[in-house]
């Protein structure tokens, strides 16, 4: 079918052209209307919203890095604490609290083969901030020997226990006359 056959021969075909234009323009202007216009509207939206999540993405992404560090930071004070404590307990095994003198007393005064205890002498505590000094003289009879496996049970003890000062006179019949002068270190009751 043509459109001269539409009876618009009348026009001339200029004017065709003219109606013909205008015909896709309409079309054209209705298809934009309807289906392109909302489309786009929709894509717009569409682009905002991704832009909007992306931001929160990133925001999410910032709080997690953040609670990751938080995380390890937390893992790393639980550890160190763990060690403190550890160190605490230690501490708390080599000084003793002011309680225990009369069983640091026992422990030195245990018997050992070799060596006899005639005397030991406690003087006061001594303040020292947050532990006390209980100075202590002992007054052993023995063997050079039994002095020396006494001294190594010292250091080796779980006590903190400082020897100052040992006097070792001999003896005609008993072998060595030994006076010993120790200082154990006792924690303040609350210190700790």
């Amino acid at each position: 079918m043509n459109l001269r056959d539409l009876k618009i021969k009348k026009f001339p075909l200029l004017k065709e052209g003219i109606v013909l234009t205008l015909f896709f323009a309409v079309i054209t202007l209705v298809f934009n209307i309807w289906f392109y216009s909302p489309s786009k509207k929709e894509i717009k939206g569409l682009k905002g919203d991704i832009e909007k999540l992306n931001r929160n993405m990133t925001d999410y992404q910032a709080v997690a890095s953040s609670a990751e560090n938080e995380s390890k930071r937390l893992q790393d004070v639980v550890k160190a604490y763990e060690e403190m404590e550890s160190r605490l307990l230690f501490s708390k095994e080599q000084i003793p609290s002011e309680k225990e003198v009369s069983n640091i007393l026992m422990e030195l005064s245990s018997a050992r083969p070799g060596l006899t205890l005639v005397t030991i002498q406690a003087s006061p505590l001594e303040d020292k901030g947050e532990y006390s000094r209980l100075p202590l003289v002992l007054q052993l009879r023995g063997g050079f020997q039994s002095l020396g496996t006494y001294l190594a049970s010292l250091e080796n003890s779980r006590r903190m226990i400082g020897v100052e000062n040992i006097n070792v006179l001999k003896e005609e019949k008993a072998g060595v006359s030994i006076r010993m002068e120790l200082n154990v270190f006792l924690m303040k009751e609350g210190a700790v």
